[in-house]
C-alpha cells in the first residue's frame, strides 16, 4: 500500500474524529466518518462506537479511495486526490466523481484536449485518461487549478444542501471550514 494513500486515509480519519450520533445529521450515527449504513454494507455488525480503527481504515480505502482510482490520481496530483477523497467521504463517491468529470469537461478546450466525458459518477478508464491528457498539457499549474475547481464544486454542493434544507445550516460553517482549510 503506498505511503501517500496511508497518510491521506489516516489524516481523513483524524479529521472525521470518533463517534457521533447527532439526530439532525443526515448521515446519522457515524464512527471515524463511516455511517452506520456504510458500515453494515461493508459487513461490520458491531456497535458503531466500538468500530475498530483498522475496520474504518479498510472501509475508507475500499469504499472511497479505490473506486475513485485515487492511487492513479495521486501520481499526478496529491492535492487533487485529497480533495476528491475528502469529497467522496463527505458527500459520496458518485458526487465526487461527477464533479471531476464536469470540471474536466469544461477544461478540455472544446474537446481539443480530449473528448467530453459522460458525467455519470463512475470514474473509469476514460476519466483517468482525460485527467492524464489534461495533466500532460496543463502540467502542475493546471492540476492546481483543477484541484481548486473541485474545491469550488464542493463548496457549492454544501451550500446547496443548506439552501434546500434549513436544518442543515447548523453544519455549514464546519463543512466550509473543512473544505477551505483542507
Amino acid at each position: 500500500m503506498n505511503t501517500l494513500k496511508i497518510r491521506l486515509i489516516k489524516e481523513l480519519i483524524d479529521r472525521e474524529g470518533g463517534y457521533v450520533n447527532d439526530p439532525t445529521d443526515r448521515g446519522g450515527e457515524t464512527m471515524y466518518g463511516i455511517t452506520k449504513a456504510v458500515a453494515r454494507d461493508f459487513g461490520y455488525t458491531g456497535e458503531m462506537q466500538d468500530m475498530p480503527y483498522q475496520t474504518a481504515f479498510l472501509i475508507q480505502d475500499q469504499r472511497y479511495w479505490s473506486p475513485l482510482k485515487l492511487s492513479k490520481v495521486s501520481v499526478l496530483s496529491e492535492s487533487l486526490a485529497e480533495q476528491l477523497f475528502d469529497f467522496a467521504v463527505h458527500s459520496g463517491v458518485s458526487t465526487s466523481a461527477k464533479a471531476l468529470q464536469k470540471v474536466l469537461n469544461v477544461l478540455n478546450k472544446c474537446q481539443s484536449l480530449y473528448p467530453d466525458l459522460v458525467v455519470d459518477g463512475i470514474p473509469g478508464s476514460r476519466t483517468i485518461s482525460a485527467l492524464t491528457d489534461y495533466a500532460a498539457v496543463r502540467k502542475n499549474r493546471g492540476l492546481d487549478v483543477l484541484a481548486e475547481a473541485i474545491r469550488g464544486q464542493r463548496i457549492s454542493f454544501c451550500i446547496d444542501i443548506a439552501a434546500n434544507d434549513e436544518s442543515q445550516e447548523k453544519y455549514q460553517f464546519g463543512w466550509l471550514d473543512r473544505i477551505v482549510n483542507l
